[in-house]
């Protein structure tokens, strides 16, 4: 019996290592690579009677956002009605209060307004920062990990980061216009619009945007010395997203045939000429200066 009690004492300081060394471990993880819950430390904006208020988010980013350029210090500046605001984002949404939301657009407005606000978010809490990519731990498993992945944030009642809620929420909504629609804070990114979206005018916006991000450079545009068509990296990222929407357009199924969908007629000629003479398609190095 006294064999067997030393050998279950035995058994019990090895298990309380092993489970020290690994909450150890994972304690020297999380903090490698830069894994943190964001605070908001707000309390969220007054709710209307139903549907959900952008009108302050519509303004600020009228006060914020220039020729799709942000102003941090304005936005700064505003640092406490923000965090009102995605602390609103945090308690309110389609899963947590769907009565809110019961329309498609609805919910794809919430999750483009509020993916815009936590990028914001996530750059003014780590200020000051030259790039989305200062954000990381003491590992950096791939250059955008900290800021995209390692951030938690608190939204429609769970915690998200930046990465999920595009990858796992808005892509899921079957539209590769959102790619124009959300901004990474970053110079390669298509701009910041400088409005909040709406649903009941989400459709018409949603081709605004696009539209300029298919027919502007850095993000589209045609260099006839090289004979290049160079487009933004997005297109390369994201292509079978603006394939699938070209399908769904009843045409052929490329990344060009999207942009020549929603960009200008004098891009869309330009592409189709540029086309014609066998030019190549080069996608462009991605530029993560913050979008200042």
């Amino acid at each position: 019996m006294a064999t067997t009690s030393h050998w279950y004492g035995r058994w019990w300081a090895v298990a309380l290592i092993i489970a020290s060394v690994i909450g150890l471990t994972g304690v020297v993880t999380v903090r490698a690579l830069g894994l943190r819950s964001l605070s908001v430390g707000a309390e969220p904006m007054p709710f209307p009677q139903e549907g959900f208020d952008y009108s302050w988010w519509n303004g600020a980013l009228g006060r914020w956002v220039d020729g799709g350029r942000v102003d941090y210090d304005a936005v700064l500046s505003e640092e406490d009605d923000l965090r009102h605001f995605v602390a609103t984002l945090g308690v309110a949404g389609p899963l947590s209060t769907p009565e809110r939301f019961q329309t498609e657009p609805e919910r794809l407005a919430y999750y483009l307004n509020a993916y815009n606000a936590l990028v914001l978010f996530a750059v003014i809490d780590n200020w000051p920062i030259e790039s989305v990519h200062d954000v990381h731990g003491w590992l950096d498993p791939r250059k955008g990990f900290g800021f995209f992945y390692g951030l938690q944030m608190p939204l429609d009642g769970e915690a998200t980061n930046l990465y999920d809620l595009e990858n796992e929420v808005i892509r899921g909504f079957k539209d590769a216009r959102i790619h124009a629609a959300i901004n990474c804070a970053s110079k390669s990114c298509p701009p910041l619009a400088a409005f909040a979206f709406e649903p009941a005018t989400l459709d018409a916006q949603l081709d605004q945007v696009t539209q300029a991000f298919c027919s502007t450079a850095p993000h589209v545009s045609i260099d006839k010395p090289s004979k290049e068509i160079r487009l933004s990296a997005i297109f390369d990222w994201y292509r079978v997203d603006f394939e699938e929407h070209a399908r769904r357009l009843g045409k052929p199924a490329t990344t060009l045939d999207f942009i020549e969908a929603f960009a200008t007629p004098e891009m869309t000629a330009a592409l189709a000429e540029a086309q014609g003479a066998d030019f190549e398609v080069v996608f462009q190095p991605y530029d993560w200066m913050l979008n200042r």
